[in-house]
């Protein structure tokens, strides 16, 4: 792999870019980015570095890094401009990107995010335990951090189907650290209204990852954006309410992008 960055793509048509969380990869967006590319659309998922089948390379990282390892994958698929849908770490890269690079951002998308933790709603306790897990197997962190990924109440098909995946998909320690201090050194609040991009901030009514009230800066501050809540889901509503999902993005991105 010449270029570093494993990606998949579905679809043909206008390009919408998916950038994923933590310890999400590009096959985690299949039910979004298949529906978008049943739709008439290019969705594009990728592995942020560190993670999955991407280069791992020595940390700190920070979320303007890999803002521009965004920039790099459209350029390598000769994309000028995209919608950028970016899920929690994604989300936060997003941000970087849409300052950073305003002309290749058509439609921009927040889900389950903040702008820095500084000005994020607070984790849950019992949240903040399950993230400071130590242990070397990748599975037990798998099973002890899904649930808060959901709603309370989740589908236990839903959630057994996910620890099977995510068990599975083995991140490299050292890029998970430096992912982990990317999202810890993130900080975007002074510069929100920089983003030209028409924006959409989403989250869940029961996100115990990054509460929904850390959506609420995004769209004060961030001119003209409009904040959406999905009723009944957690931090990864794409995955428990796909079929909403889609219909939410495909009301927004049908709209004009600013020139």
């Amino acid at each position: 792999m010449s270029f570093g960055l494993h990606y998949e793509e579905h679809g043909f048509g206008p390009p919408l870019l998916l950038i994923a969380g933590i310890p999400a990869v590009a096959s985690d967006w299949r039910p979004v980015a298949e529906r978008m590319a049943a739709a008439g659309r290019r969705a594009i998922a990728y592995d942020n570095r560190g993670s999955g089948a991407s280069r791992v390379t020595p940390g700190p990282y920070t979320t303007p890094q890999l803002a521009a390892d965004a920039v790099a994958l459209l350029d390598h698929l000769g994309i000028g401009r995209a919608d950028v849908f970016g899920m929690s770490l994604g989300g936060m890269i997003a941000q970087e990107l849409a300052i950073g690079w305003p002309d290749r951002v058509d439609h921009l998308v927040l889900g389950c995010t903040h702008a820095g933790v500084r000005h994020a709603a607070r984790q849950p306790r019992e949240t903040a335990q399950a993230f400071a897990m130590q242990t070397d197997s990748w599975g037990e962190r798998m099973r002890a951090l899904a649930p808060f990924a959901f709603a309370r109440g989740v589908d236990p098909e839903l959630l057994e189907s996910f620890i099977a995946k995510k068990s599975g998909d083995v991140q490299d320690p050292a890029g998970y650290r430096a992912q982990i201090d990317a999202v810890l050194a993130h900080d975007t609040y002074d510069r929100l209204a920089l983003i030209r991009a028409p924006t959409l901030v989403l989250t869940g009514d029961d996100d115990r990852v990054i509460p929904g009230a850390s959506s609420d800066p995004l769209a004060d501050r961030i001119p003209d954006a409009r904040l959406v809540v999905i009723p009944g889901t957690g931090h990864l509503f794409f995955l428990e309410q796909p079929e909403r999902t889609y219909e939410i993005l495909s009301q927004f991105l049908s709209r004009t992008a600013v020139a």
